[in-house]
């Protein structure tokens, strides 16, 4: 073991324990003149200072509480005197607080003084005699301020009351001269009881009556002069004449007549009162008086000992400065002592370091400089060549101190790092090894593209040897370059970390010099290749999954391929089927005009109705092919959802009368007036499923409910739909298939009731496009209801709600059906009505007998039983009869009252506005167009879809010229030919046919046609070449030739297709009447008046009401035009067709305004245009004016006149509106034959 003594920390130690000891000499040094320090300095600054600065505050606040009293002696409320005594307590507290202080610093300077001479001993004693003396004279000023306080506070009291007795007075005094002003105006006691003058009677009493207010006014102004007297002498001058001037108008008093007098002594005794009653005034003033001396005597008193306080404090505050300034001068003589003995241990101390360090340099630091030289030789050398260590020349031979151990254990690392790198090299041989037969391409890019490194693998995906590929620019490097530059967030997947992996399975495309393509899949990852930066990159080779991708890519096109060839051959055999059944169904449609038997028009019926049944069929198919591929198109329009639901019903209402089943409509009134959305689609979606309904129902009920579900937004509804039957039901297993393209719940379905199980697909689908749902619950042999949700957009709301007409009317339902109990029970109380319901004849006979009813409403099926009870129990109470639709109930006539009648499906509205009306509540002229004769009518039958033009006996126009020039005509099919041949003869026309598109164009070019229509496929030139050919020869003349397209596609965009090749208006076959009619009123005026014919033996109608309540529709053109007469009426086909005006109408007029708003005015000419020909078919004379006259406006450039007829068309169009729906909800209807839906 070696000497502790040789070591480098004993030579430390030893160097370091001199400075400590030199150091801690000065410390004690220090520590003493710190002592002496403190002792002068606690004596003046804990002791005398804090005791001079609590005299001087002493002196302060003394002075603050002398000035107390002058406040309190000042206060005028009792408020602001206690203010004063509240300051007076905290001046009082912190006065305390200082002597505490005062007396608490005299105690310790009088203590630590023990030692000092005498006469500071003495001057101790003193001031703590003047500090006794300092609290006696305080507690006295106290005592004198409480004394002064509680003076004060009763001399406030005092001046209260005498500033309430003055006010006392002054209000007596004014009741003085108001008695006075009475008595004088009061008749004497001598004019009433002789009735002669006595003006000397007279004369003294007013006499007395003044001396006695004189004299009692003075004692009340000396009582008031009292109040403010200063002297007790005053004071009873004062008494005396209030006394004397008592009395004498006590016996001024005495002089008046008994009754005055007595009138006035309470005024007399009340101011004797103040004067010498209870609490005489005198006693009080002369009270007051005194206390006023009394707290003068006391204020002088509190100044003279305030005084004398602040002049002890004074003498107190000399003594303690004149100690202060003595010890001053024994503290900076200590400082100075201090000074001197600090210098001279600092030098010490400086000389003594000074020393130990040119021991320590010598014996330690030379050293270490030495041993750190050879340190240096062997970092600048390489470690496979570094020198050894000259252990000598570090440190000298035979040291074993820590600079010697040191040296040694450098010597040892040398040795050792010489063994790790030669075994790094070797890993480093055996990693190039792996990495040269790794099957993953590694290479490394420098910050310009260039490859640093790359093995064989890299080399090989580039198509080059290794040793031209390292030090190229090539793609495999050139992403890694980019990054580099760009810095992180640049790589394919925008995510970067640093030193981490920047971008992960890029996708790179390798040309080889060779010309193929390889594919690789890159990761990049920041490194560091020979001190710079660097990207690191591994690639696979993908080209096999590359090509399998191709591939895919390549049948994935095939399928588009097929898909869209799919489509054409669809549209194909669309145009192949449907020209056809255009033939077919034409010469039916003619046929059934003609002279016919009733076996014949049997069969032609059926016929219409299996042709009708196949096209519907091919629109299903057409439907559901156009879902699945995207192109069906939905539209965005105003709709009424009641009338929606309600128009279906009416239009399904003659099946479901057929098979005797009830058709209820369930509307509730959460259901918005108005929504957006595309509502033929929700249309077909509910005459499906309702359709089925009826299909698959013998016996009960089909509902309709409506109603609105939890708010999809705050700017959607949604719209709960479901149609509930008391069918046959449907099992689990066939409503999972249910919803599937030609499936249906099993095959006898289909051979019972036929179809081909597309409905509910197609329903499907477009709920689905809609972003809705569609359910079913069922039960087999109990019914099923089918369910469907839709979001819509909420639509423009009434301003204000509408009235309700039946408030307070007390209605009986009489109905056996409880769900169409039910329903017409909600619907009358949203009227406003009080309902009942009764569910047999003898419950409402019950409730009839109790009276108070005012209208009953049963239905047909009840209404025999219950007439004899009704008349009976309710003489004149009104019905209104609800019929089942079939036409075979029974007709019960009501003796004793008015009496109406509906049909099912019950309107909301008809059955509110019917109820109104036989209960008065409406005005005749308002319901003129659903009543006749005060009655609501006896038959409301309907049927399916109408006819839309009239129809005649005969083939052409009889008797007189055709109604237009010619028509020129291109069809190729023969068939087509002659049924467009017909009917454009039928209506009045001309007609010139051509079998292709160049016969047409010669026939065009030579006779002067005013309407070209064409079909769209035919041999030689098609319709679409020969409408852009007839366009180009007219040149853009002033008046070009209308051309129509005549077309058997059905699918998206053939009407675009049309237009865009120049044609003005586009018709899909098969083609009726109605459609060829409204063309020709659109392209060519008014439509013709075909001949009248006589139509074949149906239901006889009934009278029509009086239709002059609807000015703004032209009944005359209705029945021309769509059928009928003005005995029969119009018919429930037309009131259909009039409600289809109403929904394309709006919109058209809606794009007409939005293309004025923004000055479109071609846009919105053709909008006018198309409105105008609408309304001009549908006999909206006023509308249709309006129309034109701003479509001419606009043609003329007319601008100022364009928003007046505007305006007028935005008027018009409600009125016709109206009018349509008056006809509609009064059903005032004739029935005609059930036709085909198609």
């Amino acid at each position: 073991m070696r000497s502790p003594r040789r070591s480098v920390a004993f030579r430390i130690l030893a160097g370091l324990t001199v400075i400590g000891g030199l150091a801690a000499a000065t410390s004690v040094v220090a520590v003493s003149l710190f002592s002496r320090f403190h002792q002068g300095y606690e004596q003046i600054a804990t002791a005398k200072v804090p005791g001079l600065v609590a005299a001087a505050q002493l002196v302060q606040q003394s002075g603050a509480v002398a000035a107390i009293a002058p406040a309190l002696v000042a206060a005028q409320d009792q408020t602001a005197r206690e203010a004063v005594m509240a300051r007076m307590g905290d001046q009082i507290v912190r006065l305390e607080q200082l002597m505490a202080r005062l007396i608490a610093h005299g105690g310790q300077g009088s203590g630590g003084q023990g030692s000092s001479n005498q006469g500071s001993d003495g001057q101790e004693n003193g001031g703590q005699a003047d500090l006794g003396e300092l609290d006696r004279r305080k507690n006295e000023l106290v005592g004198t301020l409480l004394t002064l306080n509680a003076q004060v506070r009763q001399q406030l009291a005092l001046t209260a009351e005498t500033n309430a007795r003055a006010q006392s007075l002054a209000a007596l005094t004014g009741r003085l001269g108001a008695a006075e002003s009475r008595e004088e105006e009061a008749p004497w006691p001598m004019e009433t009881r002789s009735g002669l003058p006595d003006a000397e009677a007279a004369e003294r009493s007013r006499d007395a009556l003044e001396r006695w207010r004189r004299d009692l006014t003075a004692a009340a102004t000396t009582l008031l002069a009292a109040l403010r007297a200063d002297r007790d002498s005053q004071l009873d001058g004062f008494q005396a004449e209030t006394r004397m001037a008592l009395n004498n108008a006590a016996a001024a008093l005495a002089m008046l007549p008994p009754d005055r007098a007595a009138r006035l002594r309470p005024l007399q005794r009340e101011v004797e009162e103040e004067a010498f009653g209870r609490s005489p005034l005198f006693t009080l003033r002369a009270a007051e008086l005194s206390l006023q001396r009394a707290v003068k005597r006391s204020a002088a008193r509190n100044q003279a000992v305030s005084d004398q306080l602040v002049g002890i404090v004074s003498d107190y505050f000399l003594a303690v400065e004149q100690d202060v300034a003595r010890r001053s001068s024994e503290f900076e003589r200590v400082i100075r002592d201090g000074e001197r003995a600090v210098i001279a241990m600092a030098l010490l101390s400086i000389l003594g370091a000074a020393a130990i360090f040119a021991y320590i340099h010598r014996n330690v630091v030379a050293r270490l400089r030495r041993l750190r030289s050879a340190m240096q030789a062997v970092e600048t050398a390489e470690p496979a060549a570094m020198p050894d260590l000259d252990l000598p020349s570090a440190t000298p031979s035979g040291s074993r101190d820590e600079i010697g151990e040191m040296a040694r254990a450098l010597a040892y690392f040398v040795t050792t790092i010489r063994a790790r790198e030669s075994a790094l090299a070797d890993g480093e041989r055996r990693l190039r090894t792996i990495l040269e037969q790794s099957p993953v391409g590694v290479s490394i890019g420098r910050t310009d593209g260039t490859v640093a490194f790359a093995n064989a693998r890299a080399a090989e995906l580039a198509g080059r040897p290794l040793d031209a590929f390292v030090g190229s620019r090539h793609a495999l490097a050139l992403p890694g370059a980019s990054i580099s530059r760009g810095g992180a967030g640049q790589g394919q997947e925008g995510k970067a970390e640093a030193g981490g992996v920047v971008v992960r399975d890029a996708e790179v495309a390798v040309d080889r010099p060779d010309g193929s393509r390889v594919w690789a899949l890159q990761t990049l990852q920041r490194t560091s290749f020979e001190g710079e930066p660097a990207v690191l990159a591994w690639s696979y080779d993908i080209t096999a999954r590359k090509q399998a991708e191709e591939a895919l890519r390549a049948a994935k096109e095939q399928a588009e391929i097929a898909a869209r060839s799919k489509a054409e051959f669809l549209a194909t055999m669309s145009h192949e089927i449907r020209t056809p059944m255009n033939g077919v169904l034409g010469m039916l449609e003619l046929m059934a005009l003609t002279p016919l038997d009733e076996e014949q028009r049997t069969l032609v019926s059926t016929m219409r109705d299996s042709g009708a049944a196949l096209l519907r069929i091919i629109d299903d198919i057409l439907d559901l092919s156009k879902i699945e591929a995207g192109k069906l198109e939905l539209e965005d329009l105003d709709l009424r959802p009641a009338e929606l639901v309600e128009g279906v019903a009416d239009l399904l209402a003659p099946q479901a009368h057929q098979k005797g089943l009830a058709l209820i409509c369930d509307i509730h009134r959460s259901v918005p007036a108005r929504l957006r959305g595309d509502s033929g689609r929700l249309r077909q979606i509910l005459f499906n499923l309702t359709g089925n309904a009826i299909k698959f129902t013998d016996r009960g009920r089909v509902v309709l409910r409506v109603h609105a579900a939890e708010p999809a937004s705050l700017d959607h509804v949604r719209l709960h739909v479901a149609v509930e039957d008391t069918g046959i039901g449907i099992g689990p297993e066939g409503q999972a298939r249910l919803f599937q393209p030609f499936s249906q719940a099993d095959s006898s379905t289909t051979r019972r009731f036929g179809g081909t199980g597309l409905g509910l697909a197609i329903c499907t689908r477009l709920i689905e496009r809609m972003g809705g749902r569609i359910g079913v619950e069922s039960v087999p042999g109990r019914g099923s209801t089918f369910w469907f949700t839709v979001d819509l957009a909420r639509g423009e709301e009434p301003a204000l709600p509408a009235p309700a007409p039946l408030a307070g009317l007390a209605v009986l339902v009489a109905d056996e059906d409880e769900v169409q109990r039910d329903v017409l029970a909600r619907y009358l109380e949203q009227g406003g009505a009080t309902v009942t319901a009764a569910a047999t004849v003898a419950e409402a006979a019950s409730r009839l007998g109790r009276g108070g009813w005012g209208l009953l409403v049963t239905s047909t099926a009840m209404a025999g039983r219950l007439e004899p009870l009704a008349g009976a129990c309710g003489p004149g109470l009104p019905r209104l009869l609800l019929g089942d639709g079939r036409g075979n109930g029974p007709a019960v006539a009501s003796p004793h009252g008015g009496a109406g009648g509906l049909v099912q499906p019950v309107h909301r509205t008809a059955l509110i506005r019917a109820a109104a009306l036989l209960t008065g509540r409406a005005a005749p002229d308002a319901d003129r167009a659903g009543a006749a004769g005060g009655t609501l009518g006896a038959s409301m039958e309907r049927s399916g879809l109408p006819l839309a033009v009239p129809v005649g006996a005969g083939e052409g126009q009889q008797g007189g010229p055709p109604a237009y020039g010619p028509v020129l005509v291109a069809e190729d099919h023969p068939t087509n030919q002659q049924v467009v041949l017909r009917q454009l003869r039928r209506l009045g026309c001309t007609v010139e046919l051509a079998a292709d598109g160049e016969q047409a164009l010669s026939a065009w070019r030579i006779g002067r046609h005013r309407l070209v229509i064409t079909d769209c496929h035919m041999p030689v030139m098609d319709g679409y070449e020969l409408a852009r050919r007839i366009r180009a020869e007219e040149g853009g003349i002033g008046h070009p030739t209308a051309i129509v397209a005549m077309t058997a596609n059905a699918l998206s965009g053939e009407m675009e297709r049309c237009l865009a090749a120049g044609m003005d208006d586009y018709l899909a076959k098969p083609v009726t009447l109605a459609q060829l009619s409204q063309v020709l009123a659109r392209r060519l005026g008014a439509p013709p008046r075909p001949p009248e014919t006589k139509e074949p033996p149906g239901p006889q109608p009934v009278r029509p009401p009086d239709e002059s309540a609807l000015p703004v529709l032209d009944l005359d053109h209705l029945r021309e035009t769509f059928g009928g007469s003005r005995e029969d009426g119009i018919d429930g086909g037309t009131l259909d067709m009039m409600d289809f005006f109403i929904e394309t109408t709006r919109p058209t007029l809606e794009k007409l305004r939005q293309a004025l708003d923004a000055g479109e005015m071609e846009e919105a000419r053709a909008a006018a245009h198309s409105a105008a020909g609408a309304a001009r078919t549908a006999g909206a004379r006023v509308l249709a004016a309006a129309c034109t006259a701003l479509e001419r406006a606009i043609v003329d450039a007319r601008l100022e006149e364009v928003e007046r007829h505007a305006q007028a068309m935005a008027a018009a169009f409600p009125e016709v509106e109206k009018a349509i729906h008056a006809l509609r909800h009064t059903k005032e209807t004739v029935s005609q034959p059930e036709e085909s839906m198609a």
